[in-house]
């Protein structure tokens, strides 16, 4: 997303405030992420209400699959590729702060409009319309990359607009991720269209990125800016009951914090899982510059902040391309963490009507200073206006669980299920250190 002249827009949510109040403003996004997390912060200050819940180690679950949790940003723009990065974002420096930030991997999604032409300017000259290539850093990516340690990945951001300075009716934002680097097409004669204004849909573009062989993330559906938010025309490039074909949705967007917007898209694909369509859930920076220290100011925020952990059975790009297609991902910031498991009446697997256990495995950053709620629902319909753009998907839900969750205490606990129909999912819900679970749907 451009940083666009949005100064009303952030004066507005600064006086409606900020729900966070962290003790150490600096905490970097990799600390802790994927380990226990110690219980000094806050324990003594807060104990759970009784929610009905066992703790896991009760109940002699099956062992996790082989794999670990591997953190990564998926949105991240590179100064030389896109514009307005404040020409501090080399990829060089892009992976000396993600290393600091524990994260394992990042994707450059530089914008398709400056990819291959003035990436030095935010002005647009028509004569540099379409010009590719659409990955002119794929290269110096490839030798960024360490195998077993970081990987870092050149994408892009496809992004059609409508014409006007600022336009008032959406088009869209699609990330792509190459999914076979060995095979993907990074050829120069080959650029996206993009441009001219007005005249590429959102559904184009994404017809582009799948056709192209991405993994594609609708960037920022129901963005702020409405320029930049997804006009829900279809790609035709999905299945039977799927007029997208999209891999994932941003559910939350780092610019700004996990805000209303954000919650749209987090339903939208809620309702995405309950039609039976696979789509995975992502949450990523939207970094412009590198430098900016967690969790980012307004319209500027931290690489890393919001991450996407990725649980894959080594650290390659073949292994999270499988798991991400498989939705086994969670998404936080900081120190925060959320995942859910299903399992049988004997501890076994499970994510079918046979389920009698949800697990849940959570952490809130110890960075602050009161507890956030933890809230665990199963949901069973939506309304969906879509194709209607920026009109919200309501979701049908049961809330299984609205607990309070310590900061600083990891919690492993399981709760009873009866195996029924529905998407499973649960989020701690705060603009900032927050964390989403991946969902499990039973037919």
């Amino acid at each position: 997303m451009r940083r666009t002249s949005w100064l009303a827009l952030a004066l507005a949510l600064i006086a409606c405030g900020d729900d966070d109040a962290p003790v150490d403003a600096g905490h970097d996004a990799g600390q802790d992420v994927g380990q226990d997390v110690g219980t000094d912060a806050g324990t003594d200050a807060f104990s759970f209400p009784d929610a009905g819940w066992t703790p896991s180690g009760e109940l002699g679950f099956e062992a996790d699959p082989p794999g670990q949790w591997y953190a990564g940003d998926f949105h991240v723009h590179a100064t030389g590729a896109s514009n307005d990065t404040g020409g501090d974002s080399f990829p060089d420096d892009i992976k000396r702060v993600a290393l600091e930030r524990g994260l394992h991997f990042v994707v450059l999604t530089d914008h398709s409009n400056s990819t291959g032409s003035d990436p030095s300017t935010t002005d647009e000259d028509p004569e540099l319309f379409n010009m590719g290539p659409e990955f002119p850093l794929y290269m110096e990516a490839a030798m960024l990359s360490e195998p077993g340690v970081f990987l870092m990945i050149d994408g892009n951001e496809i992004s059609p607009v409508m014409d006007g300075e600022r336009p008032t009716e959406p088009t869209g934002h699609v990330g792509c991720s190459p999914m076979d680097l060995a095979t993907f097409d990074y050829a120069s004669d080959a650029p996206f269209i993009d441009r001219p204004r007005g005249t590429v849909t959102g559904g184009e573009g994404l017809a582009q990125a799948l056709d192209r062989g991405c993994f594609t993330v609708l960037n920022h559906p129901y963005a702020s800016a409405p320029w930049t938010a997804f006009d829900w025309t279809p790609s035709e490039r999905g299945g039977a009951g799927d007029p997208w074909g999209y891999h994932a949705i941003e559910v939350w967007n780092g610019t700004l914090g996990f805000g209303e917007d954000d919650r749209q898209a987090y339903d939208a694909w809620r309702c995405d899982r309950l039609a039976g369509r696979a789509v995975t859930p992502i949450g990523a920076s939207d970094n412009h510059r590198v430098n900016e220290a967690p969790p980012g100011q307004l319209l500027d925020p931290a690489l890393g902040y919001p991450r996407t952990d990725v649980y894959a059975r080594e650290l390659t790009w073949p292994a999270l391309i499988e798991a991400l297609l498989a939705g086994q991902v969670r998404i936080g910031e900081g120190g925060s963490t959320l995942t859910i498991d299903m399992y049988d009446e004997d501890g076994a697997r499970a994510e079918d009507g046979s389920a009698r256990w949800l697990r849940i495995r959570a952490t809130l950053d110890p960075i602050l200073s009161s507890p956030a709620e933890l809230r665990v629902t199963r949901a069973t319909g939506c309304t969906d206006p879509r194709p209607a753009p920026l009109e919200a998907v309501t979701v049908e839900e049961q809330v299984l669980v609205a607990q309070p969750i310590v900061a600083g205490e990891l919690l492993d606990v399981a709760i009873p299920i009866a195996g029924e129909p529905g998407l499973y999912s649960a989020i701690i819900d705060r603009r900032h250190h927050g964390a989403i679970s991946r969902g499990i749907r039973i037919e």
